[in-house]
């Protein structure tokens, strides 16, 4: 950028400096009255978003510094959701008169991080800028094909790019145009040859550039009150009501609204209780609405009959689990019957257990406190295969893989039990349950005295742990007992 301020007859001439090193005088700009010839008119719809502050009439200043390749950025905010679909810029000289200047581009941005734009989204090539007037683009190609279309949320935030491409005379311009009421911070960046991009307003630039976006807003928006009780500001009447939210009229704000909480409580049919519904939704789901802002805490809802078994002769009726309570029964579940020629015998089936058996003919709340998983009613064993424990299987070859017993020890190999695994942690390429045992009860990673109590409490107990025979089986026997001791004794002497 370049640094150099003259004085013309009747114009102001303002010194802003730069805080950089590299620069020893002022950004020059040059003060006018602003008159354009007005772009075609809007469409309903449209509305322009812009920083700056200029109108037909007012002050404003060239911001006649920059140098070729050289950009100016702002950063907007739409008011509504639609498409930005036209790019304004105000371009002037001293005079006014100059001849039309080819720039190198305008691009629209995400925001990226400010003062750096983000992700280009749009990309108009050569830009013909035309002095003293308010020159709109429309269209990314010279021919007028391709319109600018980017989509844009309510209370979306983008960045309008503008680079140049001319060396504009530090005297007479033509450039840019700021207005003269003052710079706003984080809507403004220069990227300064040599400096990067940077606030305009950290640069000394006076004013906001006369860089403005237009955006057809698809439909007019208001305040929104939703079925939580929230108002929702700038959304459109169709948004509002397919989420169930009463639309407070277009152009109305939520200052002074006192939206009603339109949500509740749903019993629903199997008894169960969902909060946060709208009414309209639990009577589709079958329920019964427990009101507006009420709550499954504050509600109790009737509970469909299930089966209920006496436990002790497996007598079984259709009750209410609170009633099947009060007789001494064992409600089943949700959705449970009785079953048998009367109806009358409880509902069981195959049960598989946490060791991988079946068993037959179990209650589903039985089957579930013994730890296992209900097969279904009326399922037998012959008609389901149950998961079998997996563990750690010491190969011949030395190696190790986790596997279920049957296959594990049908090909000739050790398995250490349920639960147990591969792991090498000392990293000696054997895993640690395949090796000899090493007397660690307490698996501390050390042999020592503090292993002498586990060891005797596994001898009193005759135990069968895999963790507990991995590190004191010394006889193999597949038991903690008497037969371990000498060994034990001369692995901790030998520690």
């Amino acid at each position: 950028m370049r640094y150099r301020c003259a004085v013309g007859k009747g114009i102001q001439m303002l010194y802003i400096r730069i805080a950089a090193r590299r620069f020893r005088s002022g950004f020059c700009t040059m003060g006018l009255i602003v008159c354009w010839l007005a772009p075609v008119p809007l469409d309903a719809a449209e509305v322009v978003v812009k920083n700056d502050s200029v109108i037909n009439g007012s002050t404003a200043a060239i911001q006649a510094g920059f140098d070729a390749n050289e950009s100016a950025a702002v950063w907007l905010t739409s008011p509504c959701s639609g498409n930005i679909v036209a790019v304004q810029i105000f371009w002037r000289s001293l005079t006014g008169g100059t001849p039309p200047s080819l720039e190198d581009y305008i691009t629209i941005n995400q925001p990226g991080t400010f003062p750096i734009p983000g992700t280009v989204l749009a990309f108009l090539e050569g830009p013909v800028m035309n002095d003293n007037f308010l020159n709109e683009f429309r269209y990314l190609d010279e021919d007028n094909t391709v319109p600018i279309s980017v989509p844009i949320l309510q209370g979306q935030t983008f960045a309008v790019v503008f680079r140049f491409a001319s060396d504009p005379n530090p005297f007479l311009g033509p450039s840019l145009v700021t207005d003269a009421d003052g710079c706003q911070p984080g809507k403004n960046a220069i990227n300064a040859i040599g400096l990067g991009w940077r606030d305009a307003c950290s640069l000394g630039v006076s004013g906001d550039f006369f860089i403005r976006a237009v955006v057809d807003c698809t439909e007019a928006t208001g305040a929104c009150c939703t079925v939580f009780g929230d108002c929702v500001p700038g959304v459109t009447q169709t948004l509002c009501t397919q989420n169930g939210g009463t639309y407070q009229g277009n152009g109305s704000t939520c200052q002074g609204v006192n939206c009603p909480l339109l949500v509740g409580a749903c019993c629903l049919p199997d008894g169960s209780c969902q909060n946060g519904l709208t009414q309209s939704e639990c009577q589709g789901m079958g329920g019964t609405y427990q009101g507006n802002e009420s709550g499954c805490g504050s509600v109790s809802c009737a509970q469909p009959p299930q089966a209920c078994c006496n436990p002790s002769n497996n007598f079984c009726a259709m009750l209410s689990p609170q009633d099947c309570t009060n007789f001494g029964g064992v409600p089943q579940g949700i959705g449970t019957v009785c079953v048998g020629p009367s109806a009358n015998q409880c509902p069981t089936g195959a049960c598989c257990l946490p060791s991988g058996a079946c068993q037959p003919s179990m209650t589903a709340t039985a089957c579930a406190a013994a730890g296992g998983v209900y097969q279904g009613t009326g399922v037998t064993c012959g008609q389901v295969s149950c998961p079998q424990p997996q563990g750690a299987c010491c190969l011949t070859s030395g190696g190790c893989n986790v596997s279920a017993q049957a296959p594990c020890e049908g090909f000739g190999h050790t398995w250490k039990g349920s639960g147990t695994n591969c792991v090498d942690a000392n990293m000696n390429g054997t895993a640690d349950i395949c090796e000899p045992p090493d007397g660690d009860m307490n698996r501390d990673g050390d042999t020592d005295g503090l292993d002498i109590a586990p060891f005797v409490r596994a001898i009193l107990d005759a135990s069968t742990h895999p963790l507990d025979l991995a590190h004191g089986d010394f006889s193999g026997n597949g038991v903690i007992d008497l037969a371990d001791v000498e060994d034990m004794v001369d692995v901790l002497l030998a520690n």
